[in-house]
């Protein structure tokens, strides 16, 4: 009697596929299954075609087949201000999002992030809506931004919350400028007012359409920063103690309300300060749900708090931190047995959503760091944008590996170009050579995003003129002339100072 095929909807086939799961297995060639928004079976090709028909088969016999991409740590708002960075001033970031900006702007940089995405094999985000603080005094930029997202297909944790009671990364009192209606009518805001909006936005959003879309909490610096920034010159008082203490209580709590991830920035210093001032009480507030962005100049003991935590690290290895602060210790934590995430911090000033850029330069940069050739492997690379990122974010049940019965979120990438040829250790070609380029397919949820590198959910020249226009509208309500000036320079010289 012969044998009776599964149906399933979609079958990627005759590709070196790459698991990521447990065992680490590869299927060269292999296949992947899918039916609904589900992977069905992942194995070898010959064994999957022979159980399993489909209704659409992508034929995928020179190309990587893998889990799709998770940036773990970036900004939204930073799509619309690329190319704007002054080698003394900085960038106006918040400038431009608090006072120059409309719903209808955050939802055109949405757009133009989530297909810079989709075109690089990202099918995961988790993005500050903002640069820091978050833009929280209006729970209309962050649904603007998610449906912005939504029109692409990918999939998103949005994090936002109040600024911090200590740093100014706003001038106090608070204030931002609100454009409906077309009139600038400026208009404060206060902690209360960003914690309530936080609330709306995890009620109406989290875990909807599908559990595609989720939202976290961002207090700035949970536990304190230590490491001072060039423009961020406060320094703590003793006096500032108690305060902080309450604001880390007050956040673990609306954490715990709502079962939400905290995301906030650590560096050298917070963690110590942690311990030092709670005792054991810190790790009733550092806990496993906590994601901490960066981590640079974490010295030894900071590594054991994070460890003892179950906390996470997003790393980010083009950012001015490594030079300020020192580089993450990213293998200690790793052997420490913490969950680390290589991720691009946004797409400006300096940056791009291309996480496959990340990849070399954070192998490197840990080798540089350590004096070791291999102190960080390809394949430990490539599981930090994959299911060590998806541990990262607490989402690894469902994305970050091909496994049956998870979510069907895979990238193809195209090894047919002559930087990933000759054919040899495919891992090791995708971490090295590969870009974002190369993805050729995107599939979130089971639904095909990319076929060949033509998005299929949106118009991209609507999407970039839409975006093209929204930026310029808000360069002409805020004043960023002096950051669009060129020093001599520039050209001519190294800036030193």
């Amino acid at each position: 009697m012969p044998q009776v095929l599964h149906e399933v909807d979609l079958l990627l086939r005759g590709g070196c596929v790459l698991t990521m799961d447990a065992e680490d297995r590869i299927y060269r060639p292999g296949a992947v299954a899918i039916r609904g928004d589900r992977i069905a079976a992942v194995g070898d090709v010959t064994e999957i075609t022979t159980r399993y028909r489909a209704r659409e088969v992508i034929d995928s016999p020179n190309c990587a087949i893998l889990p799709g991409l998770i940036d773990a740590y970036s900004h939204a708002g930073h799509g619309m201000v690329k190319g704007i960075h002054h080698p003394h001033l900085g960038w106006p970031t918040n400038k431009i999002y608090f006072h120059a900006t409309t719903p209808d702007w955050w939802e055109a940089e949405a757009q133009l992030s989530a297909l810079e995405r989709v075109r690089f094999g990202t099918t995961t985000g988790l993005t500050v809506l903002g640069a820091t603080p978050a833009r929280a005094d209006d729970a209309a930029y962050a649904e603007a931004h998610l449906k912005g997202v939504l029109n692409l297909g990918i999939r998103e944790v949005l994090s936002i919350g109040p600024p911090d009671p200590f740093i100014d990364h706003v001038p106090r009192p608070w204030t931002a400028t609100d454009w409906r209606g077309g009139r600038a009518a400026v208009r404060p805001f206060t902690h209360e007012q960003c914690m309530d909006v936080t609330a709306d936005v995890i009620k109406r959003w989290h875990h909807s359409h599908n559990d595609r879309l989720r939202v976290c909490l961002h207090p700035p610096y949970l536990l304190g920063r230590f490491a001072i920034h060039p423009k961020l010159p406060y320094a703590y008082r003793p006096e500032d103690t108690a305060g902080m203490v309450r604001n880390a209580e007050e956040m673990r709590a609306f954490a715990d309300r709502w079962r939400v991830v905290i995301h906030t920035h650590a560096f050298q210093g917070s963690l110590a300060w942690g311990e030092r001032t709670l005792g054991d009480r810190l790790y009733d507030i550092l806990k496993d749900d906590v994601l901490l962005a960066h981590a640079n100049g974490l010295d030894a003991q900071e590594v054991a708090v994070a460890a003892r935590s179950g906390c996470a690290v997003a790393w980010v290895p083009t950012t001015h931190e490594n030079i300020l602060y020192g580089v993450a210790p990213v293998i200690d934590l790793v052997a420490a047995g913490v969950p680390v995430a290589i991720a691009t911090d946004g797409s400006a000033p300096y940056m791009s959503l291309d996480l496959w850029k990340e990849l070399p330069r954070a192998m490197m940069m840990q080798r540089m760091d350590k004096k070791n050739p291999a102190a960080l492997p390809v394949g430990l690379a490539l599981r930090m944008v994959t299911i060590d990122a998806a541990k990262a974010i607490g989402w690894d049940a469902e994305i970050g590996s091909l496994e049956p019965g998870k979510r069907a979120d895979i990238i193809t990438v195209d090894l047919d170009q002559p930087h990933l040829t000759p054919r040899t250790s495919v891992p090791q070609l995708l971490g090295y050579y590969a870009q974002g380029a190369d993805v050729a397919d995107v599939i979130v949820d089971g639904r095909l995003l990319m076929r060949d590198r033509r998005v299929l959910t949106v118009d991209a020249s609507e999407i970039l003129a839409r975006a093209q226009a929204e930026a310029e509208t808000a360069f002409g309500r805020v004043d960023i002339s002096e950051y669009l000036t060129t020093p001599r320079e520039f050209w001519r010289a190294p800036v030193l100072p």
